[in-house]
């Protein structure tokens, strides 16, 4: 009864290693811009690598370039969710990557103060220069009218709702 016992269980332990491809976990997420490699070891929990292993995108618009992954006509995957599988021979492992935009707008410069006469508006823009992979629209409440001087929030948004918020003084002359 013990010899069939640890039989059963020898048999277990090596059905349970001879598993194949176990992936770390079946959605990965990636910040926008951030590279999204072909190589199956950072998918897999066991880092062993076979080179019979390949990761494949089954998503419409992804092309493969350099060993990354992006969408078609950019360098880098958009955001969205992507299904991938690593392929094994004839078998395959599918796994989704979500590409997410987490990240506020960037401002190449830093504006204490600007100057714009009666009537303008202002290209906020090019103050702050700001830039994001998602685009940026700009939010003031400022009244160029007439002459004053107003501390005015700039808030710099991506189309993901990320902002940065820039304190500025407008003076309008």
């Amino acid at each position: 009864m013990l010899k069939k016992l640890g039989i059963v269980v020898l048999t277990l332990l090596l059905c349970g290693c001879s598993n194949g491809v176990q992936l770390k976990k079946q959605m990965f997420t990636i910040e926008l811009g951030k590279d999204i490699y072909a190589n199956p070891t950072l998918y897999l929990k066991n880092s062993t690598y076979s080179s019979r292993l390949r990761v494949v995108s089954k998503s419409v618009g992804i092309d493969k370039k350099n060993n990354r992954f992006m969408t078609s006509g950019m360098d880098y995957l958009v955001v969205g969710e992507y299904d991938f599988a690593i392929r094994d021979g004839n078998k395959e492992y599918p796994f989704v990557i979500k590409v997410k935009d987490t990240m506020p707008p960037v401002c190449a410069s830093d504006v204490s103060e600007i100057k714009v006469g009666v009537g303008q508006n202002i290209d906020w823009n090019s103050y702050f220069h700001a830039t994001d992979l998602s685009g940026v629209t700009f939010e003031a409440n400022v009244d160029t009218s007439s002459a004053s001087t107003q501390n005015v929030q700039v808030k710099i948004c991506d189309r993901f709702g990320n902002s940065v918020t820039k304190n500025v003084s407008v003076v309008v002359e």
